[in-house]
């Protein structure tokens, strides 16, 4: 009589494949985003109702119902452009690793082009992405014209009062807002920048 043993199982895997590594990468740059996201939320909820801070050696905008927080921003050969600076401006809130922040970018490289007059900047908005990682993503969607800042800590988020990512808020000369668009396009943004006084 033969007898035959069970077979026996076989030693699990050591840890995750590559393919789980990757997702977990994904999982947790969306996290990050959701997480400053909500953060932005509550401090609007907190903080609404008051005045904007004010940053850099600007001043609110007098006489504007909506002021604006003054900061400076620069181009990736380095000119400076500041926020509200006399000309209709578009602040554009953004991260590296939004999906449809790309085409944000790229519309207002676009006016950029065809309305001169205009001071196009670009905030990101993702505490984790370094200058580097925005400097690519400015260069990858044909945006390297515009100006951009790091928003680390989230104060121009929150004193323009932006819930979502891919906004462009338009701004006339006095810095006071005129439009808010989410996931803005050329023409949208031509739009409102001629009712911001552009030309």
């Amino acid at each position: 009589m033969t007898t035959t043993s069970p077979p026996t199982p076989s030693p699990p895997t050591s840890g995750p494949g590559p393919d789980d590594r990757s997702s977990r990468r994904r999982l947790g740059a969306v996290g990050a985003i959701v997480v400053t996201l909500l953060m932005v939320a509550v401090a609007y909820a907190a903080f609404g109702s008051q005045p904007s801070a004010q940053l850099g050696a600007g001043s609110s905008t007098a006489g504007s119902s909506n002021a604006t927080t003054a900061f400076t921003a620069s181009t990736l050969s380095g000119e400076k452009v500041a926020i509200p600076n006399g000309k209709p401006s578009v602040v554009f809130f953004f991260a590296a690793s939004c999906v449809t922040c790309g085409s944000g970018a790229h519309a207002l490289a676009e006016n950029q082009s065809s309305i001169p007059s205009v001071s196009y900047v670009a905030v990101d908005i993702d505490p984790s992405e370094s200058e580097a990682v925005v400097r690519n993503f400015l260069s990858d969607n044909g945006a390297e014209s515009l100006a951009f800042t790091l928003d680390t800590d989230a104060t121009l988020a929150v004193a323009f009062k932006v819930t979502q990512l891919s906004t462009a808020i338009v701004l006339d000369a006095s810095g006071a807002e005129v439009d808010r668009v989410v996931h803005p396009t050329t023409s949208k943004l031509r739009t409102a920048l001629a009712e911001a006084g552009a030309t």
